[in-house]
């Protein structure tokens, strides 16, 4: 990595904090003023900038610093060992942000989640969904069960609309980044029998079924199946449905009892008020019952 590219992470000792003033490593120094001048600092995204002084570096002590800090060290709680972040946002204008490195944190995996959820194409979610895994450190299956999760207790069922469209040319019409955490939960594999194969491009197949086709897109209502197990979901004879906190576990095809994967039927999180309500499951049954059974 370009060193011009590294994060400026700082971590607070007692006397830097006792002192109002932060310490700039030498590696750094090259992204401030090159003498003793006023710099400009943002604490919040938004917001004036607060003018304070920088001096540069010197060789006695081996450090740059910016001194007039005590006064949000004391606003934002600063402690002994947090680690704070410093963002050049303009290097000409000598202007910087500086904030717990937590919190911007929090604010990229955020934006990152708001990017992820609303991408518009499957190339745009999974860059999305990596740099997601690259922030949080967690490995991808994890996270895409934590994410699963997420969005599965904070949405409430709604109709999605419904559109007379060839068979030919008929999709599910999931979000691509709804549709990448569920093929990192899965691995791209049938829920049904596991089975998958791998197309041209290199990615596993799998089609996504919605199992009220009046419902929108609620992870509740959906399962991630092959061509085979989505065509008897919308052909055959289905009863006996088993529920398990709202993910279906069980069900009888034709006959046969069938169990359906669900790794996060006993992880779900619970006394969310949102989610899809008992209502909501119950017309999930009884739809398939009737025989609604579209994709």
């Amino acid at each position: 990595m370009n060193p011009s590219t590294l994060p400026i992470r700082i971590r607070a000792t007692s006397s830097r904090l006792s002192k109002g003033l932060l310490a700039i490593p030498q590696r750094f120094v090259h992204l401030f003023p090159a003498d003793k001048s006023k710099i400009y600092v943002r604490f919040d995204i938004e917001g004036p900038a607060t003018p304070l002084t920088y001096t540069d570096y010197d060789t006695s002590s081996r450090e740059a610093r910016i001194f007039g800090l005590g006064g949000w060290f004391s606003t934002a709680t600063i402690q002994n060992g947090d680690v704070i972040r410093i963002i050049v946002l303009d290097r000409e204008k000598r202007l910087y942000r500086i904030a717990l490195d937590s919190v911007v944190q929090a604010e990229e995996e955020g934006a990152t989640r708001v990017r992820l959820e609303s991408a518009q194409s499957d190339n745009v979610a999974e860059q999305e969904f990596h740099t997601l895994v690259r922030l949080t450190r967690r490995r991808p299956r994890k996270l895409a069960q934590h994410e699963v999760l997420q969005i599965a207790e904070r949405t409430i069922c709604k109709p999605r609309p419904q559109l007379l469209v060839p068979a030919s040319i008929r999709s599910e019409g999931v979000p691509a980044g709804l549709r990448h955490l569920l093929r990192e939960l899965h691995g791209g594999k049938c829920q049904m029998c596991s089975f998958t194969f791998q197309r041209r491009d290199g990615e596993p197949y799998f089609e996504i079924h919605h199992l009220d086709p009046e419902l929108g897109h609620h992870p509740h209502n959906l399962l991630v199946l092959c061509a085979n197990c989505h065509a008897q979901f919308e052909h055959a004879k289905l009863t006996h449905f088993v529920w398990n906190e709202n993910w279906l576990v069980s069900v009888t095809i034709n006959g046969r009892h069938r169990i359906v994967r669900q790794p996060l039927a006993k992880r779900s999180l619970r006394g969310s008020v949102l989610g899809m309500s008992v209502y909501a499951v119950s017309q999930i049954g009884f739809a398939i019952i009737s025989g609604r059974l579209v994709a």
